[in-house]
């Protein structure tokens, strides 16, 4: 399938690790410019050396915290000098600050939950759009969660959040289709790293000193608590199958696919 990505200019947001920087090299193999933005300056230059590997036109690697308007206005800034606009934005970051029954949690990482997985999501939609409706193009993919879909106990804030993803998906694809641009998500169910070493940031969940890693030493029995059964012998999704997922629609042979919430999660759903 010819996707029509090589030379478009593609954003992703916590590009450094995990299923962003799979979603990276996934774009970076339809020959596009990508753009990765994070906070780990040493992994994005990393990861900007294995994009240019994996055919990626051009690279560029932009450090800034997305719950930070001011910064999102810089990045998109420097994006437009060097690529001149951009063509598809991908609202990846996100993650669970921590995980407890709502009852036990502490309002702090209420905040930080919302800020990371929605704040971040509307600020760099918000700053991309008017060179989209400019150009009378675009597409923007969020990176939502079957937690938003069915609820992960324990994560009631992560959860509610990737459910308010979901909900801006359908909503702002009502107010942009007349302006050619697109809007969809995609719900991952459990995500691991095929190569941790390489794909983690310092910031990442799947990092030695990560929220993964402290709650497996900790409270592993609780983690375990919130896993759900797929219907394959795979119990896990893989950070390229996610790629792949936004590279799709982000092609031309999407281009009449907006407002949907694409599930890649084994069945879960149904098991």
């Amino acid at each position: 399938m010819k996707t029509g990505l090589a030379g478009r200019t593609v954003v992703v947001t916590g590009g450094n690790a995990n299923i962003g920087r799979a979603i990276a090299l996934a774009f970076a193999e339809e020959a596009a410019g990508v753009v990765i933005v994070g906070r780990d300056e040493a992994q994005g230059r990393r990861v900007c050396e294995q994009l240019l590997e994996q055919g990626a036109k051009d690279v560029l690697w932009q450090a800034a915290d997305v719950t930070d308007r001011a910064q999102v206005a810089a990045v998109v800034a420097a994006v437009g000098e060097r690529f001149g606009g951009i063509d598809v934005l991908v609202n990846n970051v996100g993650g669970n600050v921590d995980m407890d029954a709502f009852v036990d949690s502490d309002p702090a990482t209420w905040e930080r939950d919302i800020a990371l997985n929605f704040l971040s999501t509307l600020n760099c939609t918000h700053a991309v759009l008017p060179g989209m409706i400019g150009r009378g193009s675009g597409r923007i993919i969020n990176i939502g969660s079957t937690s938003g879909i069915v609820g992960d106990p324990l994560l009631a804030v992560y959860s509610a959040m990737k459910g308010a993803v979901h909900a801006f998906t359908k909503v702002l694809a009502k107010e942009v289709g007349q302006h050619g641009i697109t809007v969809n998500a995609i719900a991952p169910y459990g995500t691991l790293p095929q190569d941790a070493e390489q794909a983690a940031s310092s910031g990442s969940r799947w990092h030695p000193n990560g929220v993964f890693a402290r709650l497996a030493a900790t409270r592993a029995e609780q983690l375990h608590s919130i896993g759900r059964r797929t219907l394959l012998q795979r119990q896990t999704a893989y950070p390229a199958e996610i790629g792949a997922a936004a590279v799709y629609l982000a092609c031309d042979a999407a281009a009449f696919i907006t407002g949907q919430i694409l599930s890649v999660d084994g069945g879960t759903q149904l098991a």
